[in-house]
């Protein structure tokens, strides 16, 4: 005796092997038609980035402790070390400094403008911070690196601003210096802005980019956004 669902799925099983059977007879015959692809000449890889000297780098950036404070804290009056960045990635890329144009917004932030070759074309903005947040001092004995040694171990770069956000500003220009060292000029014009003080208000950083921006009449397209802010950097 045969069971109503032993025939039903015997059933299902002949739809599926007849399926399967005439898809295979359809990709023999696609094959046979068309025959194999012409050859195509060999292209060289690309160079790869040298990951070692871009964590130096970068370890090197984390050393410099960049940090915001509230305006109007007593911490807010001592010296601060934007400056020494802006050396350090000057040392760094020397291509992005030497044929981008850079302007620096409230003696801290960053602004670069890499020209694309089509004008027409609404330019692209790239962003990141470069100040970091402060230490609290009740944790002082809980970091497993110091907070600014930028130690490297275990894989890692280690310290302030090594994934808020510093890695993204040196990526950024890691990726800038190695097309300009190929020779490479993007269509569309690239901006990259580094604000001071994204961790109280990014008001003195990112706000005065965008009324730069706004001032020299351009628009641009973030890179968190697919619409043009003209006012914002968010």
């Amino acid at each position: 005796m045969t069971f109503p669902i032993l025939s039903k799925l015997r059933g299902v099983l002949i739809s599926l092997l007849a399926l399967v059977l005439g898809l295979a007879a359809v990709l023999l015959f696609n094959t046979w038609r068309l025959g194999s692809l012409p050859a195509t000449e060999a292209r060289p890889l690309p160079v790869p980035a040298d990951l070692d000297a871009a964590a130096q780098r970068l370890a090197g950036a984390v050393r410099i402790p960049t940090i915001s404070y509230a305006a109007g804290s007593a911490e807010a009056a001592e010296p601060d070390h934007f400056a020494d960045l802006h050396r350090h990635l000057a040392q760094c890329f020397p291509l992005v400094h030497s044929r981008l144009r850079k302007d620096v917004v409230n003696g801290r932030s960053l602004l670069f403008t890499w020209p694309g070759s089509d004008p027409a074309l609404q330019p692209v903005l790239l962003t990141a911070h470069l100040d970091v947040v402060p230490i609290e001092p009740t944790t002082a004995n809980q970091w497993t690196h110091e907070p600014f040694s930028g130690d490297i171990a275990d894989g890692f770069v280690w310290g302030r601003g090594s994934l808020d956000m510093k890695h993204i500003a040196m990526a950024t220009l890691e990726s800038v210096e190695h097309l300009l060292a190929q020779g490479y000029q993007p269509r569309r014009t690239v901006l990259i802005a580094l604000g001071h003080d994204e961790e109280t208000s990014g008001k003195q950083g990112a706000d005065a980019i965008a009324d730069l921006l706004q001032q020299r009449g351009r628009s641009a397209r973030s890179s968190r956004s697919t619409k043009a802010r003209p006012s914002s950097l968010a």
